[in-house]
């Protein structure tokens, strides 16, 4: 191989490195708290639609609108089936992250499982915690705290 082609080919290699790079994130999605839950004898049914914003913390995101749908049951020894989508972003640069519900207290879980625009392609994975209501322009809201990592092609 020519020294040129050899060049070429190991730079070829480390910008496709460069561009595939997994990066942290952690951002806060903040959101009203839209709600309900269905007693059962021995669980909950739980459905939730909540429209928000998302805040960036770290990473390469910009903040901007999120909507998390989801519900599942929750039975009284902290087993569950709850699990839903969040759509982060708007217009023709979104991503979908599909959650879970820990089990007896654990962090929840998520994938990205879509991307559009700037997003196509994105992976990424990790754990969100959501925190108790807060205060906000005297609205309650309430805040969960993701973290991960996410690979966003092109970037």
């Amino acid at each position: 191989m020519k020294p040129s082609r050899y060049i070429f080919a190991v730079a070829s290699i480390l910008m496709w490195g460069a561009a595939t790079a997994q990066e942290r994130i952690e951002i806060n999605n903040v959101y009203p708290i839209n709600q309900e839950y269905f007693h059962l004898r021995d669980s909950v049914y739980y459905t939730q639609d909540n429209r928000g914003y998302f805040e960036v913390v770290e990473g390469p995101l910009e903040e901007g609108p999120a909507r998390c749908v989801g519900g599942g049951f929750g039975a009284q020894d902290g087993v569950n089936t709850i699990e839903g989508v969040c759509v982060f972003g708007e217009g023709e640069d979104t991503f979908t992250m599909r959650w879970k519900a820990g089990n007896q207290g654990a962090a929840n879980t998520w994938t990205i499982v879509a991307g559009t625009g700037r997003f196509d392609g994105m992976t990424g994975e990790g754990i969100a915690t959501t925190g108790v209501e807060v205060m906000y322009k005297a609205m309650p809201l309430r805040q969960s705290h993701i973290v991960g990592s996410v690979t966003i092609p092109g970037d």
